[in-house]
């Protein structure tokens, strides 16, 4: 990563998280799951979805390095592999494929909304890669204000929805998703770059 301040790190760092977690398609699947709740249980389980993204990035971004040891992956084998998730996530949201299942409110709230919708490989994959070779400090608290911005968007989601409508949101989950591709893309490059294939 160029040599940036620790500010311009926690803006890198949350806007990329946001954009991987996509709180734009997140909101109206979280509708659909919560539509015969109540608006209290609805704040109640974007409450508790947005706490669970918090502790399991937290615990992701704590133990990052010592799975990585643990299994003898260096950061450049990490690096290449999460570029070509990233990658691949992007092309997946881009084509237009989404997860058209309702679940049972009472489940939602760990599958799939937290993981894999919000908590997936994708962002567990730039947060151990970024933990290890990054800024902590701007890394966990970019993660707390990725989750607010998500937390936000679930609150939200109905107002949001009428405000834009669904096929805005489509358009705007699109458009991150070129973002995405573009930060696997410069994982996967610096990666090379490292293993003397590529130039900078």
């Amino acid at each position: 990563m160029p040599e940036v301040g620790l500010l311009g790190q926690f803006i890198s760092y949350y806007a990329t998280l946001v954009f991987i977690m996509n709180p734009f398609g997140a909101a109206p699947i979280f509708l659909d799951t919560v539509e015969k709740l109540h608006p209290w249980e609805r704040r109640r389980l974007a409450n508790f979805v947005t706490m669970v993204v918090i502790g399991l990035l937290f615990f992701v971004a704590f133990t990052g390095d010592l799975l990585l040891r643990l299994y003898m992956i260096s950061i450049d084998e990490f690096r290449f592999a999460g570029g070509i998730v990233l990658l691949g996530i992007a092309l997946h949201r881009l084509e237009g494929h989404a997860k058209t299942q309702t679940p049972d409110p009472r489940d939602a709230a760990l599958v799939p909304l937290t993981m894999p919708l919000l908590v997936g490989p994708a962002t567990i994959t730039y947060v151990i890669v970024f933990t290890t070779e990054g800024n902590r400090i701007a890394l966990l608290a970019a993660i707390v204000a990725a989750a607010a911005t998500v937390w936000a968007f679930l609150v939200a989601a109905e107002a949001v929805l009428k405000f834009l409508g669904r096929s805005t949101m489509r358009v705007l989950t699109r458009i991150t998703s070129l973002f995405v591709a573009g930060v696997g893309a410069s994982m996967i490059h610096a990666a090379l770059v490292d293993w003397g294939i590529a130039v900078r």
